[in-house]
């Protein structure tokens, strides 16, 4: 696969439109192809609209980055700087070419990019708990597991589709 990677600006409507296509199908679509993770039997509603891209897009100290294939996004992560940490955010891959390398190409990346541009080695992510697979994936890339949880995040967006309370585990990096 020939992947090219690009900053997401505010400005290219076509790309965004993608990239919520992609994160919603990725995080709340039926596994299905490709697909070997997401959270639809977790979680119900979407996960971004193209308002709260917007949002991300005009933060302070937030990259998003995209890759494409033969000028089609096949994947976006969001990338902020917090606290002389760099946090890793919205990585979602197309779904039908998910195991394909992709994600990891577009997250290590981001990675080297985002490290360059802050002078920052230091990255946190959070990942669903129960979502072992997840996990397990974000530690061959190198990330530890820190063995503490803060609590899910809440909106009119989504609803849980469990009993038990969700929870996200923190990951760190050092590179």
């Amino acid at each position: 696969m020939n992947l090219e990677f690009f900053e997401l600006k505010l400005e290219n409507t076509k790309d965004k439109e993608e990239v919520v296509k992609i994160i919603n199908e990725a995080y709340r679509g039926e596994l299905k192809g490709n697909a070997w993770t997401g959270e639809a039997h977790l979680l119900s509603g979407i996960r971004i609209d193209i308002d709260m891209l917007n949002e991300y897009l005009k933060e302070k100290n937030t990259k998003t980055f995209i890759a494409k294939n033969n000028n089609q996004v096949v994947a976006t992560i969001q990338a902020k700087l917090e606290d002389n940490t760099i946090h890793i955010g919205l990585f979602a891959v197309d779904p039908n070419i998910q195991a394909s390398g992709v994600g990891r190409r577009l997250l290590e990346f981001t990675e080297l990019e985002t490290s360059k541009i802050w002078k920052i080695k230091s990255f946190v992510m959070e990942v669903i708990s129960s979502r072992t697979e997840l996990r397990d994936y974000y530690i061959r890339r190198g990330y530890q597991n820190t063995n503490s949880y803060i609590e899910f995040p809440r909106s009119e967006k989504w609803s849980s589709n469990k009993q038990e309370e969700l929870k996200l585990l923190v990951l760190k990096k050092e590179i």
